[in-house]
């Protein structure tokens, strides 16, 4: 009976101690499983409205440039330009000879005479035909029945005949008057001159050529002061644009030298075969330092209207099949599809269902499945 007893203890004991070792357990599990998790840096989004500068090519054009040909057919008698030489406005560049426009000027000259000696004789008959109608109605008031009146009738018909003879060599003298005046018009191109300042960029043409108005041009002029400055600026950096804005830009001719031009002229529109819009920006170019056809490198002023989020770049995540940042929701990681924008050093901007504020793993690390249990640390 004793020996039962002291079996039956000793069950007791080994039931309590197995009960004790379990409660052990069970409250070191949560305390394991905090300990497993891991520890990530985060950073929190930030509001900004950074003034950035990207760089962006472009090409330098001359303001104005045009190609200068003979409006008439004749010789060239003499030139007064050469490729390379500054010209004023008005500036002669060449002369050209024409002897058939001589002749049809004299021509032209003779008809005037001619239609204004008729306009004369065709006036001098309106004003005898005058006189003698008026003579003939104050024969008839004075004296009822001493003029027919048939020869009053035809008095005034001769009248009436005399004023439009007069109105039609009046139109023949003005048709003269402007037929000579085309024919001195034309003359004029006789004379080829410059028609804005500028320089002679080439010269086609020799004394004793031969040009007329479909021959090869004989000069080209361009207007180098000020330049244009044609930007094809990306569809994402083409926000808040505006007109009188100050760029900075360089060349490769002055590596050490920074220029400036002013937005002029924007398109308003998108090309579709870049998906870019052309941004004109104007030169000042007094010393010709700069020539149409240099490339160059403009730092570009991009800034938004409105403050966005930015998060430090590292935190953003690139697979094949999403963009994302990690941030921590009730403890868990939790995966937010975004759309990069900007980037300013070592942040990006991104848009998406993040709020300001918000944690962000640094760096990302895609296998940090959403759910997970993390220990977040801010970064220092």
């Amino acid at each position: 009976m004793k020996t039962r007893t002291v079996r039956v203890a000793m069950l007791a004991a080994l039931a309590a101690g197995a009960a004790l070792a379990a409660g052990c357990r069970a409250q070191a599990r949560p305390a394991a499983a905090a300990e497993g998790a891991p520890v990530v840096r985060v950073a929190a989004a930030r509001l900004a409205r950074p003034r950035l500068l990207i760089s962006l090519p472009a090409e330098l054009s001359a303001y104005q440039d045009v190609l200068l040909q003979a409006r008439v057919a004749g010789f060239i008698r003499r030139l007064d330009a050469d490729r390379g030489t500054r010209v004023a406005r008005g500036q002669l560049l060449a002369t050209i000879e024409a002897p058939d426009l001589v002749a049809e000027r004299a021509a032209a000259e003779h008809r005037l005479s001619s239609a204004e000696a008729q306009s004369v004789e065709a006036e001098a008959a309106l004003e005898r035909d005058q006189v003698t109608l008026a003579r003939l109605r104050a024969a008839a008031a004075a004296m009822p029945g001493a003029v027919a009146g048939n020869d009053i009738h035809v008095a005034e018909q001769a009248v009436a005949a005399d004023r439009a003879e007069v109105r039609s060599r009046q139109a023949a003298q003005a048709a003269a008057q402007q037929a000579l005046r085309s024919q001195i018009a034309l003359e004029s191109y006789l004379r080829v001159t410059a028609p804005f300042a500028g320089v002679v960029v080439r010269r086609a043409a020799s004394e004793g050529a031969l040009v007329g108005p479909g021959g090869a041009p004989l000069f080209e002029v361009q207007q180098l002061d000020p330049l244009r400055l044609v930007v094809d600026v990306p569809e994402a950096e083409a926000v808040n644009l505006r007109t009188g804005a100050q760029v900075a830009f360089t060349v490769a001719a002055f590596p050490d030298r920074s220029f400036s031009g002013r937005v002029a002229r924007i398109a308003d529109s998108l090309r579709r075969e870049t998906r870019t819009m052309p941004v004109e920006l104007d030169v000042a170019n007094p010393r010709l330092t700069l020539a149409p056809g240099m490339y160059a490198r403009v730092a570009w002023p991009v800034e938004r209207e409105q403050p966005t989020l930015f998060v430090p770049a590292a935190a953003v995540v690139r697979s094949t099949e999403r963009t994302f940042v990690e941030t921590i929701r009730g403890g868990a990681v939790a995966w937010v599809d975004v759309t990069t924008g900007f980037t300013d050093n070592d942040r990006v901007e991104v848009f998406g269902a993040l709020q300001p504020g918000e944690p962000v793993i640094v760096p990302g690390d895609e296998e940090l499945r959403p759910g997970s249990k993390v220990i977040p640390r801010p970064m220092k």
